[in-house]
């Protein structure tokens, strides 16, 4: 019973582990995409480049950057 318990405990720690890491790449992402190119001073039209880049849909990529242009979005 306790090796189980052990090993039950120790998955969970992992999975937890995961999601959290994955959870801050996330994070990262979004903002390196709100810095680098979507707010980016002297950007010169590199959407498709971004799209190519992050293999995004190009329509997502305008709703992704209307959000963050949205002055809402700064407050939250």
């Amino acid at each position: 019973m306790k090796t189980e318990f052990d090993m039950l405990e120790a998955s969970y720690k992992m999975t937890k582990k995961f999601h959290q890491t994955v959870g801050e790449r996330w994070r990262q992402l979004k903002l390196d995409l709100t810095s680098k190119w979507d707010l980016a001073e002297g950007k010169n039209d590199d959407d498709d480049k971004v799209c190519e880049n992050y293999s995004i849909n190009k329509d997502k990529w305008n709703q992704f950057c209307q959000s963050r242009r949205d002055p809402s979005w700064e407050v939250s």
